[in-house]
């Protein structure tokens, strides 16, 4: 083989493995989206800029009114970020996580928290609850057996 020849082959190689890589970084940015187009990542952080909104910004008052009773003895008369006591009969505002329901003071910097993490800084639940499941279909051998009975 000529010396033109193998630098021409060379010059394929090269290009050959130029392509493949280009080829590849094209198909992971590609594979990071949804089948409508959008980044997958947007989703969670439209979870948590909806879980940052004025609709989970309210007083204490009314906070405590509709959060779940607490267990025996865990009063939610401290905010679990600055462990101050809130304020009664002022209408301080706290964050409510919708989720689980416990709130933050404001201006705590629960919302950092929320960005970076998604969860719930005291019962590290999920910002949001999860969707219903279907009932699970009953397994075949569950028939037979309600059968012999």
């Amino acid at each position: 083989m000529s010396g033109a020849a193998v630098l021409a082959l060379q010059i394929a190689a090269v290009s050959l493995v130029a392509a493949l890589l280009v080829a590849v970084i094209v198909a992971a940015a590609w594979g990071a989206r949804d089948d409508d187009g959008a980044r997958r990542g947007a989703a969670v952080h439209d979870d948590v800029e909806r879980a940052l909104g004025a609709a989970t910004i309210t007083t204490y008052e009314r906070a405590v009114a509709s959060a779940p009773p607490a267990p025996e003895g865990n009063a939610a008369d401290r905010c679990a970020i600055c462990l101050s006591e809130y304020g009664a009969g002022g209408g301080e505002l706290v964050r409510v996580v919708p989720a689980c329901g416990h709130f933050f003071h404001a201006e705590c910097g629960v919302d950092g928290w929320l960005r970076a993490h998604r969860t719930c800084p005291l019962c590290r639940g999920g910002l949001w609850p999860l969707p219903p499941c279907p009932p699970m279909p009953p397994k075949h051998g569950a028939r037979a057996c309600a059968r012999q009975h």
